[in-house]
């Protein structure tokens, strides 16, 4: 019934994927040239993938899940609020939360232009 407050006590720790973000084109680079120089790094990695639980989706396209989370919360938040009317208790809460997490993802945004 509520998702503005959940979001709310989560939104600080999502402060973190900046980091992630930031890192992630090195971290990319790396997993590439793993795969390209080391055989059974690239079977074990191939191997992996082929299983039902990771949805034909390579390590790479895992990878980025974190990088668009943030984007998604925020889009989340927007259309919650659209539809949410304003006198819902969670009003306040989605408000406070959607402030939270584009803050997040200005910081994550920084992080992107930076590198």
């Amino acid at each position: 019934p509520r998702l503005g407050d959940i979001l709310q006590k989560l939104a600080p720790f999502l402060k973190m994927y900046g980091e992630y973000v930031k890192n992630f084109d090195r971290a990319m680079d790396i997993v590439n040239t793993c795969m390209q120089r080391s055989s059974p790094f690239k079977d074990v990695v191939q191997n992996i993938q082929k299983q039902e639980v990771c949805g034909n989706l390579t390590l790479q396209h895992h990878m980025l899940e974190p990088v668009q989370r943030i984007p998604r919360y925020e889009l989340l938040l927007k259309d919650y609020l659209k539809k949410l009317p304003e006198e819902s208790p969670d009003r306040k809460d989605a408000e406070k939360s959607l402030e939270l997490i584009s803050t997040a993802a200005n910081h994550s945004n920084a992080a992107i232009r930076k590198m």
